[in-house]
């Protein structure tokens, strides 16, 4: 009896690697041979907690050595350093994958939806070989086909006469985008349809006692109630796009991967979701900070600049607070340490550091104690009691052997605009 073939792991990963050909009189012209081997997921997985601890080790050995060192020492340390970085970019990249197979899934979605609605509408691709860790592109699926399906079902207008009437062409048009934006995977689905009311979000959000009728809030912050658990405009179960799913589902799926989801849209003109994806299972590039005794790991993609920060650039604004004229440009400033509500002792604003960071919210100035240095460091993951707060990306161990959080600096923003707003709301 034949031996029966061994079972082949659950989950591979298919690696392409060039080779030229082999026959010995080949073309001078001729293209490379592009060949690929399946590789077990978990054996990846191993190679990349491997190659982290190497970081850490090379961080450490860079941090403990003697200034007084002999050049060659120091020389192969640097060594050390250049390919250490040059394997954790290849191991990095080995969990890799091309957008492109759901992007490709989503033309049946929006062929498919059209015809059953009645519409005809063209979904336009753009950044389908923009690459995403394998781990993230398998949950990315679900939340973009509802979008993509409330975009042709709500966004679209209805009718091509409705369409023409206004100017447009009587095709409704989808657009799916993908791109890389600092140290985070962006991904925008937009339409050219109706775009949403704010009015009627507003009166919905009366309806369900979410908002009070007396409270004032921005076209902008409304709609951002579409993604409210059990938010909807539509009176009837649609069996298209939600099916009596709310677009909170999306958002807490897309909250699971470590990311977020904003909406902006314009009444007559369409719709923007825009999906951010911060890089969670990977190497970056950090500046390491202090707020007294504790150390922070802030992502250089976030950094705009850094500024002393003095008598002569720092003053307080009533009903903004403290801020930091910066060349003329008046920003306001948020110590860190008050922020993350640290007990640490934490120096007068005027006697830190500022790192500014231009975000969807403008520019802001986070005042930190000191910057130490610029360094790689491995994203680990953080606890689910960490992790429901805002501002924090993941953890670290730096080249001392001792951890630290990796912060995400438009959160801090974002987290500290909202309780401002809040606070003013109370007050009024």
């Amino acid at each position: 009896m034949a031996p029966q073939a061994a079972e082949a792991p659950a989950e591979v990963l298919e690696f392409k690697q060039e080779q030229k050909p082999t026959q010995a009189k080949a073309p001078s012209n001729a293209t490379p041979i592009d060949e690929s081997i399946r590789v077990s997921l978990s054996r990846v997985e191993m190679l990349n907690n491997y190659v982290g601890e190497l970081v850490i080790i090379q961080s450490m050995l860079a941090q403990s050595v003697d200034t007084d060192v002999s050049q060659a020492f120091s020389k192969s340390l640097s060594h050390l350093g250049k390919l250490s970085k040059e394997i954790q970019d290849i191991a990095m990249r080995l969990r890799m994958l091309p957008i492109k197979g759901v992007f490709t899934k989503m033309q049946r979605i929006v062929r498919d939806t059209s015809k059953a609605l009645g519409k005809e509408v063209i979904l336009h691709i753009d950044g389908d070989e923009t690459e995403v860790d394998k781990t993230v592109l398998e949950q990315l699926a679900d939340p973009l086909v509802h979008i993509i399906r409330n975009a042709v079902d709500h966004g679209i207008e209805d009718t091509n006469d409705e369409r023409s009437g206004i100017g447009k062409t009587s095709q409704g048009n989808v657009y799916l985008n993908a791109f890389h934006e600092g140290n985070k995977l962006v991904i925008e689905i937009g339409d050219d349809g109706k775009g949403i009311n704010p009015d009627i979000i507003r009166r919905k959000a009366i309806e369900k006692g979410i908002l009070k009728a007396d409270q004032t809030i921005s076209d902008k912050e409304a709609i951002q109630f579409i993604f409210h658990p059990g938010f909807s405009t539509k009176d009837a179960v649609s069996e298209i796009s939600g099916r009596g799913v709310g677009m909170d589902v999306v958002k807490t799926n897309i909250t699971k991967i470590s990311g977020d989801v904003h909406v902006e849209s314009h009444v007559g003109k369409g719709s923007l979701f825009r999906i951010s994806l911060p890089l969670t299972l990977a190497i970056i590039e950090g500046m390491v900070t202090t707020i007294g005794s504790e150390k922070y790991v802030v992502p250089l993609g976030q950094i705009h600049e850094t500024v002393q920060l003095t008598n002569e650039n720092t003053k307080f604004v009533s009903g903004v607070g403290e801020c930091l004229n910066l060349r003329g440009e008046i920003i306001p400033a948020l110590q860190l340490g008050k922020v993350l509500k640290r007990n640490s002792v934490e120096k007068e604003i005027h006697k830190q550091i500022g790192i500014v960071v231009r975000g969807k919210r403008g520019a802001y100035a986070i005042a930190v104690d000191d910057i130490i240095n610029q360094q790689q460091v491995v994203i680990k993951k953080i606890g689910e009691e960490i992790r429901e707060k805002k501002g924090f990306m993941g953890s670290s161990i730096l080249g001392d052997g001792k951890p630290a959080f990796i912060l995400d600096l438009n959160e801090i923003i974002d987290s500290a605009a909202s309780l401002t707003r809040k606070s003013k709301l109370q007050a009024a």
